[in-house]
């Protein structure tokens, strides 16, 4: 008897892989996770994974995407109401906070893989820049400045720089060592990004 699946099927279970594989990527990183560890957490056997996809590569780049859009919707969602300077104060305030510190699984992919993006062959790279470049369209609107350019430029120094900082408290062993390196991060760039008295960051800067 041959089972039927209702339409879209294939395509449900494709997007539950690669959100499956989204958590445990930034959760054990690239090299540690195997395709069994995927599979497993999407409540699938291995052998569906080549029904879906051509190799781990493939899914990797795909998940990491995934999970890139789902934090830009995440902390777009949180600040949609509000004017673009407190919610870019906000954004900074929950990329630098104790919960995000503490749920890399849930996160931003930068501050969870950075140093394995770096490592990618070029090919992957490549692929893996226009999942970066489309988090930026996601979240660039937030930033302050008087054109796309300079909005552009403050995205770039911003979630890198965040992402670093992230990093860094992450690999603090103390406790609160890791929150001074958050509490200095917000502090640093609420004032740097979102202006003080006032002033835009371009002003602060000039």
């Amino acid at each position: 008897m041959t089972m039927r699946y209702e339409l879209g099927h294939k395509d449900k279970s494709r997007a539950l892989i690669v959100r499956s594989a989204a958590t445990q990527l930034r959760s054990k990183g690239v090299e540690a996770v195997r395709l069994a560890d995927m599979m497993r957490a999407a409540g699938m056997t291995n052998g569906g994974f080549y029904k879906h996809f051509g190799s781990k590569d493939e899914i990797v780049v795909e998940a990491i995407g995934s999970a890139l859009m789902e934090v830009a919707e995440q902390l777009t969602s949180k600040v949609q109401t509000l004017r673009r300077r407190e919610a870019l104060r906000r954004v900074i305030e929950f990329y630098l906070s104790e919960e995000h510190l503490k749920h890399p699984e849930q996160g931003c992919a930068i501050a969870a893989l950075g140093s394995e993006l770096a490592r990618m062959p070029r090919q992957m790279k490549r692929r893996v820049s226009d999942a970066l470049h489309a988090y930026e369209e996601r979240l660039s609107s937030l930033m302050l400045g008087d054109s796309d350019e300079q909005r552009h430029k403050a995205f770039l120094v911003l979630f890198s720089s965040m992402a670093g900082c992230l990093t860094a408290a992450r690999a603090e062993a103390d406790e609160q060592k890791r929150s001074k390196i958050l509490a200095a991060g917000r502090e640093f760039f609420v004032q740097s990004f979102c202006g003080a008295g006032g002033k835009s960051p371009q002003e602060m800067w000039q």
